[in-house]
Protein backbone atom coordinates (compact mmCIF):
# COMPACT_ATOMS: atom_id res chain seq x y z
CA UNK A 1 0.00 0.00 0.00
CA UNK A 2 1.12 3.71 -0.56
CA UNK A 3 1.97 6.19 1.96
CA UNK A 4 -0.99 8.12 0.87
CA UNK A 5 -3.33 5.38 1.96
CA UNK A 6 -4.38 5.65 5.57
CA UNK A 7 -3.16 3.32 7.61
CA UNK A 8 -4.06 3.37 11.49
CA UNK A 9 -1.66 2.69 14.21
CA UNK A 10 -3.07 3.92 17.05
CA UNK A 11 -6.58 2.69 18.95
CA UNK A 12 -8.32 6.33 18.34
CA UNK A 13 -8.00 5.74 14.79
CA UNK A 14 -10.07 2.23 14.72
CA UNK A 15 -12.97 4.71 13.94
CA UNK A 16 -16.17 3.36 12.30
CA UNK A 17 -15.23 5.81 9.37
CA UNK A 18 -12.04 3.74 8.49
CA UNK A 19 -13.76 0.35 9.40
CA UNK A 20 -16.62 1.15 7.20
CA UNK A 21 -14.06 2.08 4.27
CA UNK A 22 -11.54 -0.92 4.79
CA UNK A 23 -13.97 -4.07 5.12
CA UNK A 24 -17.51 -2.30 4.66
CA UNK A 25 -17.81 -3.32 0.96
CA UNK A 26 -16.55 -6.76 1.88
CA UNK A 27 -19.56 -7.23 3.64
CA UNK A 28 -21.60 -4.66 1.83
CA UNK A 29 -22.51 -2.91 4.98
CA UNK A 30 -21.66 -0.18 7.20
CA UNK A 31 -20.10 0.21 10.58
CA UNK A 32 -21.90 2.48 12.44
CA UNK A 33 -20.14 2.25 16.04
CA UNK A 34 -16.53 0.94 17.53
CA UNK A 35 -15.76 0.16 20.83
CA UNK A 36 -12.00 -1.48 21.03
CA UNK A 37 -10.26 -2.73 24.01
CA UNK A 38 -6.59 -3.22 24.16
CA UNK A 39 -5.72 -7.58 24.53
CA UNK A 40 -2.52 -9.19 25.76
CA UNK A 41 -1.17 -6.64 27.28
CA UNK A 42 2.72 -7.89 28.57
CA UNK A 43 2.59 -10.94 26.00
CA UNK A 44 3.64 -9.61 23.17
CA UNK A 45 7.16 -7.60 22.12
CA UNK A 46 6.87 -6.68 18.91
CA UNK A 47 3.30 -5.90 18.32
CA UNK A 48 -0.21 -4.82 20.05
CA UNK A 49 -3.57 -6.51 19.76
CA UNK A 50 -6.71 -4.59 19.94
CA UNK A 51 -10.29 -6.21 20.10
CA UNK A 52 -12.96 -4.26 18.06
CA UNK A 53 -16.71 -4.64 18.73
CA UNK A 54 -18.20 -3.76 15.62
CA UNK A 55 -21.42 -2.19 15.43
CA UNK A 56 -23.31 -2.59 12.07
CA UNK A 57 -26.31 -0.21 10.27
CA UNK A 58 -28.36 -3.08 9.95
CA UNK A 59 -28.76 -6.53 10.63
CA UNK A 60 -27.01 -8.96 8.32
CA UNK A 61 -26.25 -13.05 8.95
CA UNK A 62 -22.05 -13.84 8.31
CA UNK A 63 -20.69 -10.32 9.49
CA UNK A 64 -18.24 -10.45 12.85
CA UNK A 65 -18.77 -8.20 15.36
CA UNK A 66 -15.77 -8.41 16.91
CA UNK A 67 -12.46 -8.67 15.36
CA UNK A 68 -8.89 -8.80 16.57
CA UNK A 69 -6.45 -5.83 15.29
CA UNK A 70 -2.88 -6.08 15.26
CA UNK A 71 -0.46 -3.34 14.84
CA UNK A 72 3.72 -2.81 15.24
CA UNK A 73 4.73 -2.24 18.60
CA UNK A 74 5.24 1.45 20.27
CA UNK A 75 8.05 0.71 21.79
CA UNK A 76 10.65 1.68 19.31
CA UNK A 77 13.56 -0.77 19.91
CA UNK A 78 11.05 -3.93 19.58
CA UNK A 79 9.42 -2.38 16.65
CA UNK A 80 12.83 -1.53 14.93
CA UNK A 81 13.60 -4.94 15.03
CA UNK A 82 10.38 -6.31 13.89
CA UNK A 83 10.79 -3.92 10.89
CA UNK A 84 14.40 -5.47 10.23
CA UNK A 85 13.51 -9.01 11.29
CA UNK A 86 10.19 -8.40 8.73
CA UNK A 87 8.21 -9.90 10.54
CA UNK A 88 5.12 -7.66 9.87
CA UNK A 89 4.84 -8.28 6.47
CA UNK A 90 5.67 -12.28 6.61
CA UNK A 91 2.59 -12.37 9.00
CA UNK A 92 0.26 -10.45 6.10
CA UNK A 93 1.54 -12.38 3.10
CA UNK A 94 1.26 -15.64 5.52
CA UNK A 95 -2.74 -14.83 5.89
CA UNK A 96 -3.01 -13.11 3.00
CA UNK A 97 -1.63 -15.31 0.29
CA UNK A 98 -1.23 -18.78 2.10
CA UNK A 99 -3.58 -19.39 4.99
CA UNK A 100 -5.98 -21.56 3.04
CA UNK A 101 -2.92 -24.19 2.42
CA UNK A 102 -0.91 -24.23 5.71
CA UNK A 103 -2.36 -27.31 6.95
CA UNK A 104 -3.26 -25.98 10.56
CA UNK A 105 -6.85 -23.79 11.99
CA UNK A 106 -5.79 -20.12 12.31
CA UNK A 107 -7.93 -17.15 12.68
CA UNK A 108 -9.66 -16.01 9.56
CA UNK A 109 -8.53 -13.08 7.42
CA UNK A 110 -10.24 -9.80 6.84
CA UNK A 111 -7.96 -7.29 6.02
CA UNK A 112 -4.67 -5.91 5.89
CA UNK A 113 -2.52 -3.21 4.42
CA UNK A 114 1.05 -2.53 4.99
CA UNK A 115 3.20 0.96 3.21
CA UNK A 116 5.64 -0.37 0.87
CA UNK A 117 9.62 -1.35 1.41
CA UNK A 118 11.03 2.09 0.33
CA UNK A 119 14.44 0.22 0.74
CA UNK A 120 13.55 -3.60 -0.11
CA UNK A 121 16.90 -3.25 -2.33
CA UNK A 122 19.27 -2.94 0.72
CA UNK A 123 18.12 -6.12 2.07
CA UNK A 124 20.27 -8.50 0.49
CA UNK A 125 23.11 -6.20 0.40
CA UNK A 126 23.33 -5.92 4.30
CA UNK A 127 22.43 -9.91 4.76
CA UNK A 128 25.84 -10.47 2.68
CA UNK A 129 27.89 -8.02 5.00
CA UNK A 130 26.66 -9.61 8.50
CA UNK A 131 27.40 -12.80 6.96
CA UNK A 132 30.96 -11.63 6.11
CA UNK A 133 31.81 -9.60 9.15
CA UNK A 134 33.35 -10.77 12.33
CA UNK A 135 30.78 -11.20 15.39
CA UNK A 136 31.31 -7.63 16.89
CA UNK A 137 31.44 -6.00 12.97
CA UNK A 138 27.87 -7.93 12.52
CA UNK A 139 26.60 -6.53 15.81
CA UNK A 140 27.67 -2.78 15.20
CA UNK A 141 25.96 -2.74 11.97
CA UNK A 142 22.82 -4.10 13.43
CA UNK A 143 22.58 -1.27 15.79
CA UNK A 144 23.34 1.33 13.09
CA UNK A 145 20.25 -0.74 11.11
CA UNK A 146 18.31 -0.67 13.95
CA UNK A 147 18.39 3.33 14.79
CA UNK A 148 18.01 3.46 11.28
CA UNK A 149 14.56 1.25 11.68
CA UNK A 150 13.46 2.97 14.50
CA UNK A 151 13.21 6.21 12.44
CA UNK A 152 10.86 3.96 9.72
CA UNK A 153 7.32 5.89 9.39
CA UNK A 154 6.42 2.54 7.97
CA UNK A 155 2.85 1.70 9.19
CA UNK A 156 1.37 -2.09 8.73
CA UNK A 157 -1.67 -3.29 10.09
CA UNK A 158 -3.68 -6.75 9.89
CA UNK A 159 -7.32 -7.73 10.88
CA UNK A 160 -8.20 -11.04 11.60
CA UNK A 161 -11.10 -13.04 13.12
CA UNK A 162 -11.70 -13.01 16.61
CA UNK A 163 -11.76 -16.69 18.30
CA UNK A 164 -13.94 -16.23 20.97
CA UNK A 165 -15.37 -19.52 21.33
CA UNK A 166 -12.32 -21.44 22.53
CA UNK A 167 -10.03 -21.50 25.62
CA UNK A 168 -7.27 -20.00 26.46
CA UNK A 169 -4.30 -21.03 28.11
CA UNK A 170 -1.87 -18.88 29.54
CA UNK A 171 1.95 -18.95 29.69
CA UNK A 172 2.01 -17.71 33.33
CA UNK A 173 -0.69 -20.65 34.31
CA UNK A 174 1.27 -23.69 32.23
CA UNK A 175 -0.56 -26.22 30.34
CA UNK A 176 -1.08 -29.74 31.10
CA UNK A 177 0.54 -32.38 29.61
CA UNK A 178 -2.82 -33.63 27.82
CA UNK A 179 -3.18 -30.18 26.36
CA UNK A 180 0.60 -30.13 25.77
CA UNK A 181 -0.03 -33.93 23.97
CA UNK A 182 -2.97 -32.43 22.20
CA UNK A 183 -0.96 -29.59 21.08
CA UNK A 184 2.34 -31.19 19.53
CA UNK A 185 -0.48 -33.74 17.36
CA UNK A 186 -1.72 -30.09 15.68
CA UNK A 187 2.38 -29.04 15.57
CA UNK A 188 3.20 -32.40 13.64
CA UNK A 189 -0.30 -32.06 11.12
CA UNK A 190 1.39 -28.69 10.56
CA UNK A 191 4.80 -29.56 9.71
CA UNK A 192 3.26 -32.52 7.41
CA UNK A 193 1.22 -30.70 5.61
CA UNK A 194 4.61 -27.85 4.83
CA UNK A 195 7.08 -30.59 4.88
CA UNK A 196 10.26 -29.79 2.04
CA UNK A 197 7.49 -27.15 0.28
CA UNK A 198 9.31 -25.04 -1.60
CA UNK A 199 6.43 -23.33 -3.43
CA UNK A 200 5.38 -21.40 -0.13
CA UNK A 201 8.81 -19.89 0.15
CA UNK A 202 8.89 -19.17 -3.32
CA UNK A 203 5.78 -17.68 -2.84
CA UNK A 204 6.74 -15.23 0.11
CA UNK A 205 10.49 -14.49 -0.12
CA UNK A 206 10.61 -13.18 3.27
CA UNK A 207 10.70 -16.54 4.74
CA UNK A 208 14.26 -17.30 5.64
CA UNK A 209 16.21 -20.33 7.56
CA UNK A 210 16.76 -20.36 10.99
CA UNK A 211 20.60 -20.15 10.09
CA UNK A 212 20.10 -16.30 9.20
CA UNK A 213 22.40 -14.15 10.12
CA UNK A 214 23.26 -16.01 13.33
CA UNK A 215 25.95 -13.51 14.04
CA UNK A 216 23.56 -10.92 15.40
CA UNK A 217 22.79 -13.13 17.91
CA UNK A 218 26.30 -13.84 19.05
CA UNK A 219 26.94 -10.70 19.20
CA UNK A 220 23.88 -9.52 21.43
CA UNK A 221 24.82 -12.84 23.54
CA UNK A 222 28.51 -11.75 24.00
CA UNK A 223 26.90 -7.78 24.36
CA UNK A 224 24.29 -9.11 27.74
CA UNK A 225 25.98 -12.18 29.10
CA UNK A 226 27.15 -10.83 31.50
CA UNK A 227 23.83 -8.77 32.51
CA UNK A 228 21.95 -11.45 32.06
CA UNK A 229 23.89 -13.85 34.46
CA UNK A 230 23.89 -11.34 37.12
CA UNK A 231 19.76 -11.13 36.95
CA UNK A 232 18.98 -14.06 36.32
CA UNK A 233 21.79 -16.27 37.86
CA UNK A 234 19.58 -17.37 40.59
CA UNK A 235 17.93 -19.84 38.30
CA UNK A 236 20.94 -21.13 35.98
CA UNK A 237 23.93 -23.35 37.60
CA UNK A 238 27.51 -22.82 36.44
CA UNK A 239 26.51 -26.07 34.46
CA UNK A 240 23.68 -24.85 32.74
CA UNK A 241 25.90 -21.13 31.75
CA UNK A 242 28.49 -23.54 30.40
CA UNK A 243 26.11 -24.99 28.04
CA UNK A 244 25.00 -21.65 26.68
CA UNK A 245 28.41 -20.37 26.37
CA UNK A 246 29.43 -23.62 24.53
CA UNK A 247 26.49 -22.98 21.91
CA UNK A 248 27.95 -19.24 21.76
CA UNK A 249 30.94 -20.57 20.23
CA UNK A 250 29.02 -23.56 17.84
CA UNK A 251 26.65 -21.46 16.73
CA UNK A 252 27.09 -21.16 13.43
CA UNK A 253 27.24 -25.33 13.22
CA UNK A 254 23.80 -25.82 15.44
CA UNK A 255 22.10 -23.11 13.60
CA UNK A 256 23.09 -24.54 10.00
CA UNK A 257 22.58 -27.96 11.49
CA UNK A 258 18.91 -26.95 12.29
CA UNK A 259 18.12 -25.39 9.37
CA UNK A 260 19.18 -28.31 6.85
CA UNK A 261 17.21 -31.00 5.52
CA UNK A 262 14.92 -32.72 6.13
CA UNK A 263 13.07 -29.01 6.69
CA UNK A 264 9.78 -27.98 7.04
CA UNK A 265 7.59 -24.34 7.71
CA UNK A 266 8.22 -24.01 11.27
CA UNK A 267 5.98 -21.64 13.39
CA UNK A 268 8.76 -20.06 15.20
CA UNK A 269 6.85 -19.00 18.40
CA UNK A 270 4.78 -22.06 19.06
CA UNK A 271 3.67 -21.87 22.86
CA UNK A 272 0.66 -21.67 24.85
CA UNK A 273 0.29 -17.95 24.71
CA UNK A 274 -0.60 -18.27 20.66
CA UNK A 275 -2.83 -21.48 21.16
CA UNK A 276 -6.42 -21.75 21.84
CA UNK A 277 -8.75 -24.48 22.80
CA UNK A 278 -11.87 -25.05 21.46
CA UNK A 279 -14.47 -27.51 23.23
CA UNK A 280 -14.48 -29.73 20.15
CA UNK A 281 -10.89 -30.28 20.44
CA UNK A 282 -10.00 -27.93 17.63
CA UNK A 283 -6.81 -25.62 18.71
CA UNK A 284 -6.35 -22.74 16.67
CA UNK A 285 -2.94 -21.58 16.09
CA UNK A 286 -1.83 -17.30 16.15
CA UNK A 287 0.93 -15.46 15.93
CA UNK A 288 3.05 -16.36 12.42
CA UNK A 289 5.29 -13.51 12.61
CA UNK A 290 8.31 -16.07 13.10
CA UNK A 291 7.41 -18.36 10.13
CA UNK A 292 10.68 -19.89 9.15
CA UNK A 293 12.00 -22.93 7.33
CA UNK A 294 14.28 -25.40 9.58
CA UNK A 295 13.81 -29.18 10.75
CA UNK A 296 10.57 -29.64 12.69
CA UNK A 297 12.83 -30.24 16.15
CA UNK A 298 13.03 -26.61 16.79
CA UNK A 299 9.19 -26.36 17.12
CA UNK A 300 8.89 -29.21 19.48
CA UNK A 301 11.68 -27.83 21.48
CA UNK A 302 10.74 -24.76 21.88
CA UNK A 303 7.27 -25.33 22.95
CA UNK A 304 7.88 -28.33 25.51
CA UNK A 305 10.43 -25.58 27.17
CA UNK A 306 8.08 -22.55 27.20
CA UNK A 307 4.47 -24.79 27.73
CA UNK A 308 5.59 -27.18 31.07
CA UNK A 309 7.46 -26.72 34.02
CA UNK A 310 10.38 -28.81 34.41
CA UNK A 311 8.21 -31.03 36.67
CA UNK A 312 6.81 -32.72 33.75
CA UNK A 313 10.96 -33.37 32.58
CA UNK A 314 9.44 -37.36 33.42
CA UNK A 315 6.91 -36.80 30.50
CA UNK A 316 9.55 -35.66 27.84
CA UNK A 317 10.02 -38.81 25.81
CA UNK A 318 5.97 -39.60 25.81
CA UNK A 319 5.54 -36.31 24.53
CA UNK A 320 8.09 -36.58 21.75
CA UNK A 321 6.77 -39.89 20.86
CA UNK A 322 3.40 -38.78 20.74
CA UNK A 323 4.48 -35.75 18.14
CA UNK A 324 6.49 -38.39 16.18
CA UNK A 325 3.52 -40.90 15.77
CA UNK A 326 1.86 -37.93 14.66
CA UNK A 327 4.49 -37.25 12.18
CA UNK A 328 4.51 -40.19 10.38
CA UNK A 329 0.36 -40.24 10.54
CA UNK A 330 0.74 -37.41 8.43
CA UNK A 331 2.77 -38.69 5.78
CA UNK A 332 6.26 -37.92 6.47
CA UNK A 333 9.17 -40.18 6.48
CA UNK A 334 12.85 -39.50 6.65
CA UNK A 335 12.89 -38.11 9.80
CA UNK A 336 13.47 -40.33 12.72
CA UNK A 337 12.67 -40.28 16.30
CA UNK A 338 16.29 -40.56 16.78
CA UNK A 339 16.93 -37.28 14.79
CA UNK A 340 14.09 -35.27 16.65
CA UNK A 341 15.39 -36.08 20.18
CA UNK A 342 18.71 -34.84 18.53
CA UNK A 343 16.97 -31.52 17.51
CA UNK A 344 15.01 -31.20 20.73
CA UNK A 345 18.09 -31.01 22.71
CA UNK A 346 20.01 -29.06 20.64
CA UNK A 347 16.76 -26.61 20.32
CA UNK A 348 17.25 -26.41 23.81
CA UNK A 349 20.23 -25.15 24.41
CA UNK A 350 19.94 -22.62 21.18
CA UNK A 351 17.05 -21.14 22.51
CA UNK A 352 18.29 -20.72 26.19
CA UNK A 353 21.47 -18.84 24.06
CA UNK A 354 18.55 -16.69 22.23
CA UNK A 355 17.03 -15.73 25.14
CA UNK A 356 20.24 -14.05 26.61
CA UNK A 357 20.90 -12.48 23.55
CA UNK A 358 17.32 -11.12 23.35
CA UNK A 359 17.11 -9.67 26.03
CA UNK A 360 19.53 -7.59 24.83
CA UNK A 361 17.91 -6.94 21.43
CA UNK A 362 14.56 -6.32 22.76
CA UNK A 363 13.53 -3.19 25.24
CA UNK A 364 11.88 -5.88 28.11
CA UNK A 365 11.64 -3.03 30.61
CA UNK A 366 7.56 -3.65 30.14
CA UNK A 367 7.61 -7.36 30.60
CA UNK A 368 9.93 -7.30 33.56
CA UNK A 369 9.07 -7.50 37.15
CA UNK A 370 8.11 -10.63 39.86
CA UNK A 371 5.67 -12.72 37.84
CA UNK A 372 6.66 -11.72 34.15
CA UNK A 373 6.92 -13.44 31.23
CA UNK A 374 10.52 -13.03 30.74
CA UNK A 375 11.39 -14.03 34.39
CA UNK A 376 8.68 -17.27 34.13
CA UNK A 377 10.58 -18.02 30.88
CA UNK A 378 14.26 -17.56 31.87
CA UNK A 379 12.70 -19.87 34.98
CA UNK A 380 11.27 -22.06 33.28
CA UNK A 381 13.66 -22.60 30.38
CA UNK A 382 16.67 -22.69 33.11
CA UNK A 383 14.96 -26.33 33.88
CA UNK A 384 14.86 -27.38 30.89
CA UNK A 385 18.26 -26.98 29.94
CA UNK A 386 19.92 -30.73 29.75
CA UNK A 387 24.00 -30.64 31.22
CA UNK A 388 24.67 -34.12 30.48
Amino acid sequence: MGMRTHIPQRREEFTAEWFTSAVGSKYDGVVSDVSTERIGEGIGFLGELYRCHLTWDRQMDAVPSTVVVKVPSRISKNRALGELMQVYEREIGIYSKLRSGMGIPMPGYVYSAMDSNPVSWLEPIVVLFLERLPVGGAGRLFDRLLDFAAKSKRRSLLIIEDIDDARPVTQAAGGTVEDAAAALVLLARFHGANWMDHTKVEALNVIGGLDRTPKIVQASYRRNRDGFVARFGSFLSPAQIAVMDEVQSASDELLTHLASEPWTLVHGDFRLDNLMFRDDGEIVALDFQGVATGRPGWDVGYFIMTALDPEHCGDEEMLLRTYHDALLEAGVSGYAYEQLVTDNNLTKAVFAHRMVAGDALLDTDAFQGEGSLVELLVERMAGWIDVD
